[in-house]
């Protein structure tokens, strides 16, 4: 009779638990919110290569959001969300271009539009939809002349696309994100007037 011993390979393994150091959550989620496979550096934090258009801050921004509602219910169900993804958007911009010279943190700080130095033209990001129903539709920004008012400025191009069904169900379901982009505008431009106000 043969008796098999098992080998050393065969034999369940049993781990040690180890000590996971506490992160923060809000950290986490927007390291999450970043795909894996990004480049690390050597203490293998993600590279973060900002090269998208300004739009994709506000898309980055919904993803950290949705993490968020994901992995802390509790904190997303009191958190106002079109504020926190203004927020993080704004964040995000400000690291990702030079500031404005006049201190505008929601100026996109475009070279052109501040050169003149006797007229300083303030232009928020531009937001619209993109489809297949079209490109660029209902597009917007906050813009400032020197010291005036902030207003908002709508693009209206007068174009009449033909659509089928399809790209109507696009246009609808990308309408109400676009309603709650446009609101979260609304309310950072209220923001910055009752700012200047003060």
């Amino acid at each position: 009779m043969r008796t098999t011993v098992p080998t050393l390979s065969a034999m369940p393994q049993q781990r040690t638990p180890q000590q996971v150091p506490a992160v923060d959550p809000l950290e986490s989620a927007l390291r999450a919110a970043f795909d894996a496979g990004e480049p690390c550096d050597a203490e293998g934090n993600p590279v973060i290569e900002i090269v998208a258009a300004a739009p994709t801050y506000e898309l980055l921004a919904e993803k950290v959001a949705d993490r968020l509602a994901a992995d802390m219910p509790k904190f997303a169900a009191k958190m106002d969300r079109t504020v926190f993804v203004a927020h993080v958007a704004a964040g995000l911009r400000s690291v990702a271009h030079p500031l404005c010279p006049d201190g505008r943190l929601w100026c996109t700080a475009d070279p052109d539009s501040h050169a003149d130095p006797r007229e300083h033209v303030h232009r928020g990001p531009q937001i619209a939809m993109h489809g297949a129903y079209g490109f660029d539709v209902m597009a917007f920004h906050l813009l400032q002349w020197n010291d005036d008012e902030v207003t908002l400025a709508f693009v209206g191009a007068g174009d009449w696309p033909d659509l089928n069904v399809d790209q109507v169900d696009e246009l609808i379901e990308d309408m109400a994100v676009h309603l709650d982009r446009l609101r979260a505008v609304r309310a950072k431009m209220a923001a910055i007037r009752k700012a200047a106000a003060l």
